[in-house]
């Protein structure tokens, strides 16, 4: 199960890009630190607001349209998360797509419920 968050950010997409891989507007909106080699097979840390570390490794760059990156916390499962832009009127739609790897993704709403998956789910 994945959990899908969408916004309209009142920008072009250039702007809109920056805004979801430099880490200086990441340390904006997703994590209080935030290191990240913008290629694929580069690493990433985010530092959330509650000290929690997430290590990361992206997968694929298409500048101006999408990255995709998988990230982790110590021992917990990981999970994949993929940042897509599209023009829309008004700006730049912004569409954040995290899914669960592993057994775990399949055992999840089983064992949990959905919407306890979801709020496991749910970017920090």
């Amino acid at each position: 199960m994945s959990c899908i968050k969408e916004v309209l950010l009142p920008v072009e997409r250039d702007e809109a890009w920056a805004a979801v891989t430099d880490p200086g507007a990441l340390e904006a909106w997703l994590a209080e630190e935030v290191e990240l080699d913008l290629r694929e097979g580069g690493e990433a840390t985010f530092v959330l607001e509650t000290g929690e570390e997430r290590r990361a490794i992206v997968e694929e760059v298409e500048p101006g349209e999408r990255w995709t990156f998988w990230w982790w916390t110590g021992d917990a499962p990981g999970s994949r998360v993929t940042v897509e832009l599209a023009p829309a009127a008004g700006g730049t739609t912004v569409r954040v797509t995290e899914s669960p790897v592993g057994p775990w993704a399949s055992a999840a709403p089983a064992a949990r419920g959905a919407g306890a998956a979801r709020r496991a789910l749910a970017p920090a």
